[in-house]
């Protein structure tokens, strides 16, 4: 539309460059009129609205540019850093407590020791017969809280289930980049969440099949030791016969 205007604006002032060279109109002493003048005054004119337009619209352009750049800088409306950090405390804190064999390395080693030596040649048939007890309730308490924590972690996916939700939801209408990252950043942290849980009960199921099958592998030791023992004082009392 400018270039159609200028153009037109040129076309009219043509015949006045042509023009005889400037004279006065109505009468001596009027105003005088330079057809040459007016024109290049026009083109002028043009050219300095055509400068500005161009002006007009850089602006707008880098307003366009910023509100963008705003946009793209939008956080989401949505963290699960909480949830997730209270459940796993949650977890942590059912192995802290766990009422079988402390999961703590020195623990397990100077319990395991003592209560499930190699030999039982030194022990009494009272001792052996007490430390069976005690690893019989050792693995049903490795056993008990197995299944506890199974129900925590149950209990944690329906709460995933629902943060997944709405961390789909937010990252649908998620607006800029930032916002878009971020969701996938807590997706991320949701999916490492899960893994973690799915450790610690891996770790409390072999915990317990470990401690049963120590507790097996004693009875065995035990019923050998008792074997010996019954068949010496066997041979000792056909001895003496």
């Amino acid at each position: 539309m400018r270039r159609s205007i200028i153009a037109a604006i040129l076309m009219a002032t043509t015949p006045l460059t042509l023009a005889p060279p400037a004279h006065a109109i109505f009468g001596v002493g009027d105003i005088v009129i330079d057809p040459t003048n007016l024109a290049q005054n026009i083109l002028t004119a043009a050219r300095s609205l055509e400068q500005i337009n161009n002006q007009i619209q850089q602006l707008r352009n880098e307003a366009a540019m910023l509100q963008n750049q705003a946009e793209d800088l939008l956080s989401l409306d949505i963290n699960i850093s909480v949830e997730l950090g209270r459940i796993m405390d949650e977890i942590t804190q059912l192995t802290e407590d766990a009422n079988a064999i402390s999961y703590r390395v020195e623990e397990t080693e100077r319990v395991f020791q003592t209560h499930y030596p190699e030999e039982y040649e030194d022990w009494s048939s009272t001792e052996m017969a007490e430390a069976a007890v005690w690893q019989w309730e050792t693995s049903r308490a490795a056993y008990q809280d197995t299944l506890v924590m199974q129900s925590r972690i149950v209990q944690a996916v329906k709460v995933d289930t629902d943060i997944l939700d709405d961390l789909v939801d937010a990252s649908q209408s998620a607006t800029g980049n930032l916002a878009v990252q971020q969701a996938g950043n807590q997706l991320a942290a949701l999916g490492i969440k899960q893994d973690m849980q799915l450790q610690q009960l891996m770790a409390t199921q072999y915990r317990a099949e470990a401690l049963e099958r120590a507790r097996r592998l004693q009875i065995e030791q035990e019923s050998k030791t008792r074997q010996s023992r019954f068949m010496s004082g066997a041979s000792t009392a056909y001895t003496r016969r």
